[in-house]
């Protein structure tokens, strides 16, 4: 049964495009299951990462033009059991485009790509990168998904947000998988006293799983592979195989 999944958090910088890469490697080129990626940023930093073409047209187009199909937006990627759905940067300027757009129409074109998704029968996951926004055009896209997971970088003001993450999926009726901590220094004093905070505020809704802070991750984006290509016999890509085995394991 296909799965859709939306990394998202409302605060850029928290890995959510890392994460997307390099779930989508382990579980297309481990676990040998198809996967999906849909780039819903206008940073494009997955399509830049992934994608073999980037197309004039993208995600953005599908949800604000009638006469756009998600087709239009395909490509594959260097990696046999990975397509994905590419942005430009016009989704920046999506979620103004969308509000304009009767409610008949929003909901037309959100459909064509929840469509495109859930009927294809060609995958087995569709992981879709979020932007770091709370927008229309995010709660809607949410909206559609089997699931959100949300990456945290400890830090107070984050935890203190993270209710607001969880009331705005909560608010379009999509499902809070969990979250799990990012970029985690095991060396500092204070992570560890914020992961307890986390920890009391979610209690079970945080993962076991936790990606550190590490050089090999921040390399292996500049090599343009993903930690397991670049290290696999180190913690940091053996941490994203955990992290994945989790995320299917709470998704289903």
């Amino acid at each position: 049964m296909m799965r859709t999944i939306a990394f998202y958090n409302n605060k850029g910088g928290v890995s959510k495009t890392t994460t997307v890469i390099n779930v989508a490697y382990i579980l297309a080129e481990i676990k040998k299951k198809k996967v999906l990626v849909v780039d819903c940023d206008g940073q494009q930093n997955a399509s830049r990462f992934l994608a073999e073409n980037i197309n004039n047209i993208g995600v953005e187009d599908t949800l604000t033009k009638e006469s756009i199909f998600p087709e239009s937006a395909f490509s594959h990627t260097r990696y046999k059991n990975i397509d994905m759905l590419t942005s430009t940067i016009k989704m920046n300027e999506c979620s103004e485009n969308f509000r304009m757009l009767s409610e008949s129409e929003q909901q037309n074109n959100l459909e064509k790509l929840n469509k495109y998704c859930n009927e294809s029968n060609e995958y087995d996951y569709v992981l879709m990168d979020m932007p770091p926004a709370l927008n229309c055009i995010t709660e809607n896209i949410l909206s559609i998904t089997d699931g959100v997971i949300v990456p945290v970088e400890l830090g107070v003001f984050a935890i203190q947000g993270i209710s607001k993450v969880t009331e705005a999926i909560n608010k379009v009726g999509a499902t809070f998988v969990g979250c799990f901590i990012s970029k985690y220094d095991k060396n500092n004093k204070s992570d560890a006293e914020l992961k307890t905070m986390l920890e009391s505020t979610l209690g079970e809704k945080v993962f076991d799983t936790i990606i550190p802070y590490s050089n090999i991750i921040r390399n292996s984006l500049n090599y343009k592979v993903t930690a397991y290509e670049y290290m696999k016999w180190l913690g940091p890509a053996k941490r994203y195989v955990e992290l994945t085995e989790e995320i299917i394991r709470k998704v289903g």
